[in-house]
């Protein structure tokens, strides 16, 4: 684009991304050219041709929303000669006009002209051509023409040298590295280069200092004119005396370099040095940075940082949703991209903001919260905003906690008060949450009409099904409810289903919940003691006392042949075995223990770290059943769970003694003891269940004393947590094929070696072949292989992220459909690592399938 023209266009452009709305007027029409032709990203560009009445009907759907839209409207007609038909438009965008304040918006012609050409040419020589333009004498074809060959004549050499004479495309090349330095003094082109960067910059190189000291000199003024600019009137005064750019034409041109700069992963290594170096030089991370001006900013590191520590502060004074946003922005942000800690404490930070505000939101509901069952369960549950989003988010800060490396020397005060008040807040709104609830269900009249109970699941959500085709019929042990509602969410892609919730049979422990997903335990499911401390169910005169028992049962009394397999029989991909036991069969059981076995582990960072795990393993084992001729899937559970904070010896109370059947923290069965006013007692009978035992629990988040037990996992009360459990019934569908084979992906290691137990890897891809119905970007996973065995655990990632998973959700990018955004991911090496090298993997997170080949790294740390 010729040279006038182009900075014509850049103010357009600027005033577009600051005001979205422009209104162009031209009374000299001395731009029609430049109007015809004009396009920008996104944006529509409107030209008034004779009827104003045409024009505004052209644009009023874009009218619609309260911002204004990205739009250009070309008048070549005098402001005042249009009797202020546009005058709303007028008032909701910008007016750029000959003389118009200010200066950015005055499009007079000998204005653009002198602005255009100051870096090219002299400035004797830009004088006489803007009085020619007065007198006028040249136009605008006549300009880009003076320009050309100006620039041919003043930067010839820096064009043979660099391949380009803009300033800024020079100055990204001179700042990056010195591979210039030598051609630069060979041909004699420092004076072209000097006049080309202080013209373009407002800077002022002396003439005696090496290229070496420019390349400095220069990087720091465009990095601290950047971050002046964005401190406006509020520069600390230990800056005030620093030399940077102050008009407005020099000030843009800097800012635009900084964020070419960093933005270029090409060049973003040279912006990350000299930032370092600046910032150690001048002691920025030293100086009382005012923080609203900067939200936006992304120079230095210590403003990343500064902002960090001062939104976790203003967090534990007050959550607000505006708070959380910008928290969330700043994730996916220059520094984050580049620390991987960095976006990791983002991340972090955002999932204790989401707590305290799920737990004001319950909080305040509880204050009129129903007084029936079957309303409670519906807002726990299914509302627009359940409340079990409350433990979703609670369970994500958890896991993002264990992950997180509070290294020695960072300023973490603020943030570990901001998780303590969050964990705080969720058990005492958990517990509020629980009295209110049992308090209801102890009231009932069981059976309570309206919701499903976890006796009727076979009976009513599997045996119907079995006569249509193949029917899985998957047990995953302690699944919650919300956990369910998260895996339904990631699988509604794939699969037509439905999430709802049911009632456990209690007390919530595994031989009873296990039990009561049988066929006839509708009929008849009595409670009993089977010794030893430990209960069972028993149905049609036969006692379940485990998987054993509970698998013979189903295999006798389902009515079809049933084969049995675990959810690690599955993956990852299933033995010769199993396909023909699900190609046999017409019900496929498969179970699942690993979030109970994680959880009573006790092992509270493995069981933190890993659970969310299972629901990618349930992800892939449900697709692979699908993918084997399985037409329908139910997946449920036995019960939930509770996973807080490790309980203290103020939320342990004393159980009731007497004869006991039974006794875990959440739960007492027996006959005879004691009653106290800390907990429910009653009897199994007045709840709905058969049984000559009585039942007592926790009102709140508490627990009995007993001997051995979790310390922060449990199960086997009436919380909603433990009682409420998921039916979640999918159907299979002809799934389409990957639409990923004709992506050419990019893996770029934020680091060429592993040095810390972070470490972040940018996903990038390129179609290379143009799909018929257009590229689908696929939902990805970053693992790290040492040995062949994965080590590393996902954390963040600058969008996409799931929590549940761990899986990137990747995108197209705005402008451009046949390229994947580029996506940062960083992931947690989780064990130790012996080998020399590990190696990078990017797979397709629904198959598995490879999507490049993996990308091997030198390995640097020992954990």
């Amino acid at each position: 684009m010729a040279v006038v023209t182009a900075y014509l266009t850049q103010l357009i452009a600027k005033q577009v991304e600051d005001k979205g709305l422009v209104v162009w007027y031209d009374p000299e029409q001395a731009y029609g050219s430049i109007a015809e032709t004009l396009t920008l990203p996104n944006t529509t560009v409107a030209r008034y041709e004779g009827s104003f009445f045409q024009l505004r009907k052209d644009i009023d759907h874009l009218m619609n929303d309260r911002q204004p839209p990205r739009l250009v409207v070309y008048v070549p007609l005098p402001r005042e000669k249009t009797h202020a038909a546009l005058i709303e438009l007028d008032a909701a965008g910008v007016v750029m006009q000959p003389r118009q304040q200010p200066p950015a918006c005055n499009t007079r012609l000998s204005v653009v002209a002198r602005n255009a050409l100051k870096p090219i040419l002299s400035e004797e020589q830009v004088g006489e051509i803007e009085r020619q333009v007065e007198a006028g004498k040249l136009s605008l074809a006549d300009l880009n023409a003076l320009a050309d060959k100006g620039k041919d004549l003043a930067t010839g050499v820096l064009t043979l040298i660099f391949g380009t004479a803009t300033p800024q495309e020079v100055a990204l090349a001179f700042l990056h590295d010195d591979r210039h330095d030598q051609e630069i003094a060979k041909k004699g082109a420092k004076t072209e280069l000097q006049r080309l960067l202080e013209m373009g910059f407002e800077i002022q190189l002396p003439t005696a200092e090496t290229l070496s000291h420019w390349r400095v000199k220069l990087g720091r003024h465009i990095l601290l004119t950047d971050l002046c600019a964005a401190l406006k009137e509020q520069v600390p005064s230990p800056l005030a005396s620093v030399a940077i750019a102050h008009s407005p034409a020099g000030v843009d041109a800097c800012v635009r370099l900084a964020r070419s700069w960093r933005n270029s992963r090409e060049h973003r290594d040279s912006y990350i040095t000299i930032a370092n170096r600046t910032e150690q030089e001048l002691g920025l991370s030293r100086l009382d940075l005012p923080v609203d001006p900067l939200q936006e900013n992304e120079t230095f590191l210590c403003v990343e940082k500064t902002l960090l520590v001062h939104l976790e502060t203003e967090l534990l004074k007050q959550v607000t949703p505006e708070r959380l946003h910008l928290v969330k922005q700043r994730r996916a942000r220059f520094w984050a991209d580049v620390e991987s800690q960095i976006q990791a404490r983002w991340a972090l930070v955002a999932s204790a903001a989401e707590v305290l505000l799920s737990a004001d939101r319950v909080a305040k509901a509880l204050k009129k919260a129903p007084t029936t069952v079957l309303e409670l369960v519906k807002a726990y549950a299914e509302d627009d905003q359940p409340w079990c989003l409350l433990d979703t988010h609670h369970r994500h800060l958890e896991s993002r906690k264990y992950q997180f490396e509070f290294a020695p020397g960072d300023d973490h005060q603020a943030l570990e008060k901001l998780i303590t008040k969050a964990e705080q807040r969720y058990t005492q709104v958990g517990s509020e949450l629980a009295k209110h609830f049992i308090t209801q269900f102890a009231k009932a009249k069981h059976p309570i009409e309206g919701l499903l109970r976890q006796q009727n699941i076979f009976e009513k959500q599997v045996k119907p099904h079995l006569s249509e085709g193949k029917v899985a019929y998957v047990w995953v042990d302690a699944l919650r409810f919300e956990m369910a509602r998260e895996l339904s969410r990631l699988l509604a892609n794939d699969f037509p289903l439905a999430c709802q919730p049911a009632l456990a049979m209690i007390p919530t422990i595994t031989e009873i919940g296990m039990a009561a997903l049988l066929p006839k335990a509708h009929e008849s499911a009595k409670v009993v003691g089977v010794g030893g401390g430990k209960l069972g169910v028993e149905i049609a005169g036969q006692v379940m006392r485990n998987r054993n028992d509970r698998v013979a049962f189903l295999k006798n009394h389902a009515g079809v042949a049933v084969f049995d397999a675990k959810l690690e029989d599955l993956l990852p991909k299933p033995s010769k075995k199993v396909k023909d036991g699900i190609q046999n069969h017409q019900l496929i059981l498969i179970t699942s223990q690993e979030i109970d076995e994680l959880g009573e582990t006790d092992n509270l960072a493995q069981a933190r770290l890993q659970i969310d795990g299972v629901l990618g393993h349930l992800r892939r084992g449900v697709r692979i059943l699908a993918d084997h001729g399985i037409k329908t899937i139910v997946l449920v559970a036995d019960h939930g769970h509770l996973f807080a904070d490790e309980v203290g010896e103020d939320m342990k109370i004393e159980a009731p003694g007497g004869q006991v059947a039974d006794l875990h923290r959440r739960v007492w069965v027996g006959i005879g003891g004691n009653s106290e006013s800390t907990y429910l007692r009653t009897s199994l009978t007045s709840l709905g269940v058969e049984s000559e035992y009585d039942i007592a629990t926790p009102w709140t988040f508490a627990v009995f004393k007993s001997k051995g037990g979790g310390r922060a996992y449990f199960h086997g009360g009436l919380s909603p947590q433990e009682l409420i459990v998921p039916v979640l019934v999918m159907h299979s569908r002809a799934q389409p094929k990957a639409t990923t084979t004709s992506i050419r992906w990019t893996l770029t290691p934020g680091t060429p070696k592993l040095t810390t137990r972070f470490f972040s890897i940018q996903i990038s891809g390129n179609q290379e072949q143009i799909d018929l119905f257009g590229l689908k970007p696929p939902t990805v996973r970053i693992e790290v292989r040492a040995n062949k065995k994965c080590v590393s655990q996902p954390v963040s990632a600058s969008y996409g992220f799931e929590d549940a998973t761990g899986e990137v959700r990747l995108k197209l990018a705005e402008h451009d459909p046949r390229r994947i955004e580029p996506n940062t991911v960083t992931v947690m090496l989780s064990e130790e690592i012996s080998q020399q090298t590990v190696r990078v993997y990017l797979l397709d997170a629904i198959t598995g399938v490879e999507l490049a080949p993996p990308l091997t790294l030198p390995v640097a740390i020992s954990i």
